[in-house]
């Protein structure tokens, strides 16, 4: 509870003060020092960060208008910084709003191109961990709450899934009573990732209450920090299982 305490006092500094980046820093250091201290070994895995659609390719539509692409980037880029400043090595799949399929993709076969490029990353960094980022929508306007799928292909992909989705219940949304997923044939990268790999849907850009929350910057810093509080938990506890193992 300690930690829990101490997570939320930074939370409620942060948005009352309105802390820039560095400053976010500053404080996340006193308050995290056990986590930030040596929190990224040298054999850490990358942490592939993937920004949801792009480009011509806006995803979901708030009920406000805003466009899923844009806030998947946005909470994205935050997460991003917040494990970089932790010490970890951070790759992103689009830091701009495009797609990345190839130059010269026939018009459909764009969005496999871009899939298949968001996928290379996971066997370009075969030592990593895939996180996914997207946003929700239902017909029904009354759905709300984060969802996280994971791959099947790798044992840790369902242990970080867990971790997020019981730090999220835990630090954000108390009645989030929703379970982790094996993905679907539907999710093509983690269908295929060798590597432990996760979606996370935010929320549900079809409830307004919760587009307004997932359109508000002081909302999306807090998810972010409790999926970086989840991520470095679950790195923490794979690299003391594997030095048990060692020795």
């Amino acid at each position: 509870m300690k930690k829990h305490g101490s997570f939320f006092a930074f939370l409620a500094l942060f948005v009352c003060c309105g802390l820039i980046a560095s400053a976010l820093f500053y404080h996340a250091e006193g308050l995290f020092g056990a986590m930030l201290t040596n929190a990224a070994e040298k054999d850490a895995p990358v942490i592939i960060l993937d920004a949801g659609h792009g480009g011509e390719d806006g995803g979901a539509t708030g009920t406000n208008g805003v466009p899923e692409k844009d806030l998947n980037l946005s909470l994205s880029r935050t997460l991003a910084a917040l494990l970089r400043g932790a010490g970890y090595t951070v790759v992103q799949t689009r830091t701009e709003d495009k797609l990345l399929y190839p130059a010269g993709t026939k018009k459909g076969h764009k969005k496999q191109g871009d899939l298949t490029a968001r996928l290379a990353y996971t066997e370009k960094y075969p030592n990593s961990i895939f996180v996914s980022i997207h946003m929700n929508t239902f017909p029904l306007p009354d759905c709300e709450g984060v969802q996280v799928w994971y791959s099947e292909n790798h044992e840790n992909s369902a242990v970080l899934a867990k971790a997020i989705q019981e730090n999220v219940k835990a630090l954000l949304q108390p009645s989030n009573h929703r379970r982790i997923k094996a993905a679907t044939s539907s999710i093509y990268i983690l269908k295929h990732a060798k590597t432990p790999a996760v979606l996370v849907e935010c929320g549900f850009l079809s409830t307004p209450a919760e587009c307004a929350l997932l359109s508000d910057a002081a909302y999306r810093q807090k998810l972010a920090l409790v999926l970086f509080d989840a991520i470095c938990d679950n790195l923490r506890s794979a690299t003391c299982e594997s030095e048990e193992n060692d020795v």
